[in-house]
């Protein structure tokens, strides 16, 4: 992919700032309009602030808990540490959670929904937005002013009405999506969006437009201008499709798979080399299999944990 952006500011500078601006404002000694502008400069400002404040509220309420249960005759408490420097530890947990797929985001949404493997549905976020989610896909999101939504598994396909904006934040990275028609799929640590309609901002100097698809790993982004046939086959989910076009037998299993709670696994190494091109229903493997027998003599035999090994006949 071509075309390289950062769209990320290092988490650990990202909490070390807004831990410095927390502890001022509880301190009295912040400058407000300075503390607004900053704040309100990146959506990723805001987020920070909120799990560093969030952090030390949580962590308040705990102490003040412990406090009520403790007995009369209790030794005094150790003297209290810095505020900032358990501001900094704690958030630290988080972003630790973040990255190793604990998605500590979650703490701040007010909503979730998820699918089992083989299932879709759909949510309406709030008027003018809808989210479709994939086969075993999780979201989570808050809605206000401007309205957040957490990717924490699978893929989405998410439907923006005009005069509306949304935050999409993944564990690879965050973008912000105007009004249009958008799908987001995790890639381990990483995340593809497609831009089937409407644009990304705030994630770079330019804006990407439609057609274009897009991988955020680490919070930088490559992008690359996509096609009519790029979008359909990344959208075909939607229609309960599975489109291919020359790919690996290894690669047509593995995306079938994940509809599917028995596995379909190849038996024989050599039917790797297959090559399948076509369109797959991906709400029954029958079609699939068939077409496996049929064009290149490959037998599907039911094993003992109720998956299917692939072999040739």
């Amino acid at each position: 992919m071509s075309g390289s952006h950062d769209i990320s500011q290092p988490c650990a500078d990202l909490t070390d700032v807004a831990a410095g601006w927390l502890a001022a404002l509880d301190a009295g000694s912040a400058d407000m309009a300075a503390f607004e502008a900053w704040r309100d400069a990146d959506v990723r400002h805001a987020i920070a602030f909120a799990e560093v404040a969030a952090s030390w509220r949580d962590m308040d309420s705990l102490r003040l808990v412990q406090g009520d249960m403790a007995a009369p005759e209790k030794a005094p408490e150790p003297a209290r540490p810095d505020r900032r420097h358990v501001i900094r530890a704690a958030a630290g947990v988080a972003a630790v959670m973040a990255a190793g797929g604990g998605f500590a985001y979650r703490a701040y949404a007010r909503d979730t929904a998820s699918t089992d493997l083989g299932e879709r549905r759909t949510v309406a976020v709030r008027d003018g937005l809808a989210v479709d989610l994939n086969t075993d896909s999780r979201i989570h999101w808050k809605t206000g002013e401007t309205t957040r939504i957490w990717l924490e598994r699978g893929e989405v396909a998410i439907r923006l009405a005009s005069a509306q904006k949304v935050d999409l934040q993944t564990p690879g990275g965050a973008f912000q999506l105007m009004p249009g028609i958008y799908n987001a799929r995790l890639r381990d640590a990483s995340c593809e969006l497609a831009v089937v309609k409407g644009s990304i901002t705030g994630i770079g100097a330019t804006p990407i437009g439609a057609g274009a698809i897009v991988l955020a790993t680490a919070g930088r982004i490559a992008s690359r201008a996509g096609e009519d046939a790029d979008l359909d086959r990344v959208t075909a989910w939607q229609r309960d499709i599975l489109v291919l076009n020359g790919e690996s037998l290894d690669y047509a299993l593995s995306e079938i798979n994940r509809y599917l709670p028995n596995k379909i696994v190849i038996g024989d190494p050599a039917l790797s080399r297959i090559r399948l091109g076509g369109t797959f229903a991906t709400t029954n493997p029958d079609e699939f299999l068939q077409a496996l027998h049929t064009s290149f003599g490959v037998r599907a035999t039911p094993n003992a944990g109720g998956g299917i090994i692939l072999t040739r006949t």
